[in-house]
């Protein structure tokens, strides 16, 4: 049963949630769209600059209040020493810690009563400490620590692991220090849960899709191609498309010589760039309609090694009907995925590359297949991965969280 009357929510996000360009923001706005149906909502937000004003038109239409504050990131590896030698907290954490947001949010807290402060994704949670007195829920998305320790495992430069093993500890801490300061805490995968604390007080509530928005689209298939789309300069995602193309590409390319590999997402990576040098390589950095460059590919792939959480791309994929080839760890947050059923899932191990060829092979040759690999992947995420889902998920966990603070935020 949902809540069937209105909350007052102060949602925090650390990235304003428009343009829907990335998975963060995706989650932020359909959940604030889905929310304000039945609820008033204030967002507080950072905003890297006064660019970012131009959207908050488009926020407006589903929160009664918007709270922007300018942040600039500090990326200066003198700073990561610092957090590195000094600093108890996670610096994915203190980087996006604003004096200004935490006055602002104080501000409106004392002017305002609400029923629930909603912390969106691992970087605002800094912020609970401005939210004394309120019923807090905490939605990290993925177990942070584990994502740290996952990404040191594949990093060969050994001043980079000494880094990511030292963010791996302090984010354990940190993350243990926030749920004990929140209500409720929810992630989007059992993988993640069950990292955090199997037996803990931690809800799953998985991202969603807008069903409407990725829905099949009629677009000349541009046969034989395969796709990998993320933002490009972020770990598991170069590490993934670096893989592929060292390991994998080549095996497939003995039976299609003429396979064209699409990578596409913004912020590409050196690493990344240079590959545009194969002339079979398209590297596109940021396109406008992702959709398009999705439903032209024969094949979308997620060949992830690292990484945690739900991966949105095997989702808009499925949800476009286009079939999927991934990784185990690819699919691990995503329950419903079936080998053969509505996804083609390598082996795992030293087989693994050879594996994940096969599978592309097999869905370019046996084009049937492929139709109903993609049509029960867009079944799958209909009944299970909408936003409505999610939202509704959220309802029951606000009320949760009031009902275990006594049904008061004093």
């Amino acid at each position: 049963m949902t809540h069937n009357y209105p909350m007052d929510i102060l949602f925090i996000t650390h990235t304003f949630p428009f343009p829907v360009n990335e998975g963060i923001k995706m989650s932020a706005y359909n959940l604030i769209r889905e929310l304000s149906k039945k609820h008033t909502i204030v967002l507080a937000s950072l905003i890297e600059s006064s660019e970012e004003e131009k959207y908050v038109p488009e926020l407006k239409k589903y929160c009664s209040r918007i709270i922007t504050v300018i942040h600039t990131i500090p990326k200066l590896a003198i700073r990561r020493l610092k957090n590195l030698i000094f600093e108890k907290e996670p610096f994915s954490v203190l980087q996006f810690y604003s004096r200004e947001l935490t006055e602002k949010i104080s501000e409106v807290i004392s002017g305002t009563k609400f029923d629930i402060a909603h912390l969106h994704f691992v970087n605002t949670s800094i912020y609970v400490r401005a939210l004394k007195g309120l019923s807090v829920v905490y939605y990290p998305h993925d177990a942070m620590s584990l994502h740290f320790l996952r990404n040191a495992g594949k990093e060969k430069n050994l001043l980079k692991k000494f880094y990511l093993i030292s963010q791996y500890k302090k984010m354990k801490r940190w993350e243990n220090y926030v749920s004990s300061k929140t209500r409720k805490t929810a992630v989007v995968s059992a993988v993640d849960r069950d990292w955090l604390g199997k037996n803990s007080d931690i809800e799953v509530i998985p991202v969603g899709i807008d069903p409407e928005y990725f829905k099949p689209i009629s677009y000349d298939e541009d046969y034989p191609s395969v796709i990998f789309r993320g933002v490009m300069n972020f770990f598991p995602n170069v590490d993934a498309v670096l893989y592929f193309y060292r390991e994998i590409y080549p095996l497939v390319l003995k039976e299609f010589p003429e396979l064209k590999f699409y990578i596409v997402g913004k912020n590409p990576s050196k690493e990344i760039t240079s590959l545009s040098a194969d002339k079979n390589c398209i590297v596109t950095g940021e396109v406008g309609d992702i959709r398009e460059w999705m439903s032209r590919a024969s094949v979308n792939i997620c060949p992830m090694r690292t990484g945690t959480g739900i991966k949105y791309k095997i989702l808009e994929a499925m949800a476009l009907a286009r079939p999927v080839v991934a990784t185990q760890i690819a699919c691990d947050g995503i329950n419903e995925t079936k080998d053969g059923e509505n996804i083609l899932i390598a082996a795992d191990g030293s087989s693994e590359p050879q594996s994940f060829a096969n599978k592309i092979i097999q869905l370019l040759k046996d084009r049937a297949l492929a139709g109903r690999i993609s049509a029960a992947g867009r079944d799958m995420v209909l009944k299970n991965y909408t936003w409505q889902l999610s939202a509704e998920k959220f309802e029951r966990l606000y009320v949760s969280a009031i009902e275990k603070s006594g049904g008061t935020n004093t």
